[in-house]
């Protein structure tokens, strides 16, 4: 890390703290919204997948908007944007506040990882990317490591502390990206900037663009928010209190794996294979999902877990070398924006989920993870094809 400019080194470093602060509570979200407004799973997926949703399609002129004007100011709101909305949780009691207070938090997230990752690509060389990717991934899954146990351990306390201390947490880190502003260069491409219009009819025109995301719209309703569903099955089928020591030890196993792992695997991935790592990494998600379906013990439930993280550590890497091979210089943000238009898939998913676990057999949601995770590797391996093509 050390060979990295300032910039970047900050970028991971604040990258992390962000993390750590969504990690906070991320096993607690189900359950505080279940108990704060009296909803049940499916109500409560319902809810999640607005917020989700509305956030996602914010975040495509989000990326447009990313490509136009000083990044580094654009983070700066996002993580205060995020660190009030997830302090505003505590004290909402209304449905609708509670709802719009969600799809502020969860747009400035996803505008943080747009944003974030765009500065990457625009300072650093093209054989640097993919590493630098890998490693930061790593560094803010060291927040998926700490952050849920610490949550768990602060919510014994108080219910609502995990939401301060993690709104406090993402504000604070503003202070992390001050004074690091002009030491790459220009923050926008040297040519005149396109319209919004113009910018979606060159995403429109681009079919490999649009093939692979939605392949990758189908594969993050399996890896996108798994937490949430996978507390929503907890619920159904433990108690409460298992359901939070199941979901501590399962965040802790998948962020320690991807520590471990993580820049070691990122560092394999190559442009030109970049199909054949997508199917490997979609067979890794449903052994692990099969596997989550058959767990009857937290050994069995790690052991899922961990050959998951193994495909996820996989796509997370490939999706974003993808994108910065298609990319045109200037429409990074817009790319990375509409790539990230893949997060509907996070909407959808507590609520499809929820609507399983209400009217079908529990384990069913699994298989139809399993059979959506098929489908959505089979577009990424078609539309990777493509961008081998290019290469050559």
């Amino acid at each position: 890390m050390a060979t990295y400019s300032r910039l970047i080194r900050r970028l991971m470093i604040t990258s992390l703290s962000i993390v750590i602060s969504r990690a906070l509570i991320s096993p607690l979200l189900t359950l505080f919204l279940s108990n704060k407004l009296d909803l049940n799973p499916q109500d409560v997926g319902l809810l999640l997948g607005i917020a989700v949703f509305s956030a996602t399609l914010l975040s495509l002129y989000g990326g447009y908007i990313i490509d136009r004007l000083d990044k580094r100011q654009l983070l700066i709101l996002t993580m205060l944007s995020s660190g009030v909305g997830l302090m505003l949780l505590t004290f909402a009691q209304n449905l609708y506040l509670v709802t719009l207070v969600l799809i502020i938090s969860e747009t400035a997230s996803a505008l943080f990882l747009i944003c974030s990752k765009a500065m990457l690509s625009e300072n650093l060389p093209v054989g640097q990317r993919v590493k630098a990717f890998s490693l930061n991934y790593t560094l803010t899954n060291i927040g998926y490591a700490v952050g849920p146990m610490i949550g768990v351990v602060i919510a014994g306390v108080q219910p609502s502390a995990p939401f301060i201390v993690a709104g406090l947490i993402a504000a604070g880190s503003v202070f992390l990206l001050l004074g690091v502003s002009r030491e790459t260069g220009p923050l926008s491409p040297a040519s005149p900037p396109q319209s919004f219009l113009n910018t979606l009819i060159i995403l429109k025109n681009d079919r490999t663009m649009i093939l692979f995301t939605l392949g990758c719209l189908l594969s993050t309703l399996v890896h996108g928010r798994f937490t949430l569903y996978l507390s929503q099955y907890l619920l159904v089928t433990h108690t409460q209190e298992q359901t939070l020591d199941t979901m501590a030890a399962l965040l802790a196993c998948n962020a320690i794996t991807v520590i471990l792992l993580q820049y070691q695997i990122g560092r394999l991935l190559k442009r030109e294979h970049l199909r054949f790592w997508i199917a490997g990494g979609t067979a890794l998600f449903i052994v692990g999902l099969i596997g989550f379906s058959l767990a009857d013990s937290l050994v069995g439930w790690c052991v899922a877990m961990f050959i998951f993280t193994l495909g996820e550590m996989i796509i997370y890497p490939a999706n974003f070398l993808f994108v910065d091979t298609l990319a045109p210089e200037a429409l990074r943000g817009s790319y990375y924006g509409a790539q990230n238009l893949a997060a509907l898939g996070g909407a959808l998913s507590p609520v499809m989920c929820g609507f399983l676990l209400m009217h079908t057999s529990a384990p069913s949601m699994f298989y139809a993870l399993s059979a959506l995770a098929a489908l959505g590797g089979y577009l990424c391996f078609v539309s990777g094809r493509r961008v081998a093509t290019i290469q050559k």
